[in-house]
């Protein structure tokens, strides 16, 4: 091999591409790294650094979108080692990994496909017309699971609020049946609050209070149309009643 590549070479903090996708490259050549930088930035995509060493690609995993790992590194830890390495910590969530590895080594990129990388690209003289390709195909399939965990958040959000509107349905035929009767009811013996002593008129119109505040959390359910939840105790969540929708005007007093 040549003489290693000083880690990390450029990095995040530069100019963001095109796309704002960062590309860390894993390469202990000088003359590939510096190929293979020039293609990253032709592509659009932003240079993250350039490290020779498994151990720096294992460190500098999270700072990027995309790493390009050669196969064969310096220090004795291969691009295999790194990649199983990453995907322990991150649980396959984190970058897209392409390995870069030799004429001949078909094996090596199955196994590399095994441990979850994303592609892979021989470096035989196509090399140079391959590396964009493979870089805009994961690209492309980076976006295509970005919109599906959103789609999949906002299937999962929609079918929460089918589910509450479903037990607001049930809890405000239950419970306004008996709220109208005794709200009724009280409404009859406050006609003859006079009867009574400023004590009892005093715990009726409580009694009303309450019966309204009641009515009111049935009406908020009703109109919830948001799922923001605040803490109860401890751990447990509950659903912040006291916030409206955005087409509600903010925020509301209990």
């Amino acid at each position: 091999m040549s003489a290693p590549v000083p880690p990390p070479r450029g990095g995040a903090g530069g100019p963001p591409g095109e796309h704002g996708t960062r590309v860390l490259v894993v390469e202990d050549d000088p003359a590939q790294a510096r190929l293979v930088e020039v293609l990253v930035s032709a592509a659009g995509l932003a240079h993250a650094g350039t490290v020779a060493t498994a151990a720096d690609a294992i460190r500098l995993a999270s700072r990027a979108d995309i790493i390009l790992m050669d196969y064969q590194l310096e220090g004795g830890r291969s691009g295999l080692d790194a990649l199983r390495e990453i995907r322990t910590a991150d649980g396959g969530l984190g970058a897209a990994v392409v390995l870069m590895t030799r004429h001949g080594s078909e094996r090596v990129a199955a196994e590399a496909l095994h441990l979850g990388a994303s592609d892979y690209v021989i470096k035989d003289d196509s090399f140079a017309r391959l590396l964009p390709e493979v870089l805009a195909r994961v690209v492309r399939m980076r976006e295509m699971e970005r919109h599906l965990g959103e789609a999949q958040q906002l299937a999962i959000r929609a079918e929460r609020r089918a589910a509450i509107a479903e037990i607001v349905v049930a809890l405000s035929h239950e419970i306004n049946n008996p709220l109208m009767a005794l709200t009724a009811q009280l409404d009859l013996v406050w006609l003859d609050e006079a009867a009574f002593p400023a004590e009892s008129r005093a715990a009726l119109e409580r009694a009303r209070e309450q019966l309204a505040r009641i009515a009111d959390l049935l009406r908020r359910l009703a109109e919830l149309d948001h799922e923001d939840a605040t803490t109860y105790v401890g751990a447990t969540r509950m659903t912040d009643l006291g916030k409206r929708g955005s087409g509600a005007g903010g925020r509301a007093t209990s």
